[in-house]
This record gives C-alpha cells, structure tokens and sequence, in this order.
C-alpha cells in the first residue's frame, strides 16, 4: 500500500502519524494541508490502493522562489524525522464499497511501520448534533483503550478536552448497529466522519493506540475549521510555537499553502457586470 521514496525509511518506531478522513467540509484534509505547510514536510512517498480514487496534479505546497516542479496523487505521506511526525493527505474519496478493505491495509501499514500512535482528523454534521451539543465547544475527541491508558488524563484534565457524547443512533432500532462492535465503540455516532467511525472500531479491537479529534461543522468555507483543527492539535503535540494573547495584533502560526488561493475558483472579471 505505501510506496516510499528513494530516501525514505518505512520504520518509524515511535513516530505519531497522522491521518485526514474524508468526512464533512474536509475539515481532515484543510488540517492536514496547513501541518505540511507550516511544519516543510518532506514527502515520504504515497500510498496506492484501488481503494482510492486516483487523482494526479500540480505540487499545492509550491511557493516562490522553489523552481523544481513535482506532482501529487491522491494519498501522499510526509514525514519530519526532527519532529518524529508523519502526515498523510488523502485528496480523493474512496471507491465505493472499499471501505473495509482500506481500512483492513491502512492497519496493517500502521503495524508495520511501527507507529507509536495515530491520530485521525474528522468532521461530523452540525446537524445532527444532539440538543447538548448545541452550544460550547464543537471540538470533540475519542481515544481507544490502548491510547487511554498512556495518556492518563492529558487530554480531559490537563487540556480541558470533551470526549465525543454516546448515544444510539436516532435513526436505526435500539441496538440494531452495535452488533459485533466492541464494547468501548458502542453508541459512537460519527454521521458524515468518514472512516472514523468503523476504523475507531477496528482500532479497539486490535489495541491500535488510535486517537480521534473531530468537529461539528457545516459544509461551507471551512478554513476556520482547520484552523480550530490544528490549535487543538497543536495544544497536545506543541508542533509550533503559539504568539502569546497579549501581542497585537496576534500574527498566525499557521502558514497557509498557495493552493488555498484558488481554494474557490479563479477570481471572476469584475467587468462582466
């Protein structure tokens, strides 16, 4: 599944990896693309499955002054041997009815490379929010049993994170779609995450240390979402170096790729009017 690079190395024993799910306004994928951009990840290789679909462009981290010219796919690994950090992009959807069998490589490519752990950056549909989730923070998280246990209380006491609410899904009978699921997995209701869901499934039942952060959104402009994204994740990780409140004005860490600016299409020929 992953292809390398000739400078690349598939062992990265205790490494944290990274992944985008495909889920509601891209959330995943804008996160993604503002970590390999702010951090000068070097591309590792990429993976290559019939499971996604295939998608071949122009680099979208190019910036001025880089004269070398380089294409993407549609699933591309980064990594940061400094950092010890490795992101994937995945730009394209899966194939329809492949989920399952992505989800069976994607596990074992993580056992194989020897991840310490993996964290998956998801989205889910403001809409579907139950009553209590209707104010507050729209940040959520969820962390497998094997993670937990390492963690401790990092997350919920130190970082003053919520974890994702239970519930059964409001849309099937009761009990109808925890069959076979494990125990820590029941009433974990993602509607629009992508894979988050069964992929956190699969990680409870393989001790995979597995970590969700996920949003509530709406389809839309959702580059403050990313933005909401990486703080968080940068909360935990410490991955740059936060301006301190008090400055003004308060400058971004967070550089934004040259591709965001054709994030909308060209701009139109104010002429036409």
């Amino acid at each position: 599944m992953f292809i390398k690079s000739t400078a690349s190395s598939s062992d990265w024993s205790g490494f944290t990896l990274i992944l985008p799910a495909v889920s509601a306004g891209n959330v995943g994928q804008l996160s993604s693309d503002l970590l390999i951009s702010t951090l000068d990840l070097t591309k590792a290789g990429y993976l290559h499955d019939a499971s996604i679909l295939p998608l071949c462009g122009n680099d979208p981290f190019g910036r001025s002054g880089r004269t070398e010219a380089s294409l993407v796919t549609s699933a591309e690994v980064y990594e940061s041997k400094e950092r010890k950090l490795v992101v994937v992009q995945q730009r394209t959807p899966l194939v329809k009815g492949a989920q399952a069998d992505f989800r069976k490589k994607l596990l074992l490519w993580i056992k194989d490379s020897k991840f310490s752990r993996v964290i998956l950056l998801s989205s889910s549909h403001s809409h579907e929010r139950t009553d209590s989730q209707l104010t507050g923070s729209q940040f959520r998280y969820l962390t497998t049993p094997m993670l937990e246990g390492e963690l401790g209380t990092v997350l919920s006491d130190q970082l003053q994170w919520k974890r994702l609410e239970k519930r059964q899904n409001q849309w099937a009978p009761p009990l109808a779609n925890e069959e076979g699921r494990p125990e820590c997995a029941r009433g974990i209701y993602i509607p629009g995450g992508g894979v988050a869901k069964r992929l956190f499934d699969d990680c409870c039942l393989q001790d995979v240390p597995l970590a969700i952060l996920m949003l509530f959104c709406s389809e839309g402009d959702n580059i403050p979402d990313a933005l909401t994204m990486v703080t968080h994740l940068n909360q935990w990780l410490k991955l740059v170096q936060e301006p301190e409140s008090s400055q003004t004005p308060v400058r971004s860490p967070w550089r934004i790729p040259s591709s965001w600016n054709m994030l909308y299409g060209q701009h139109f020929d104010p002429s036409i009017y």
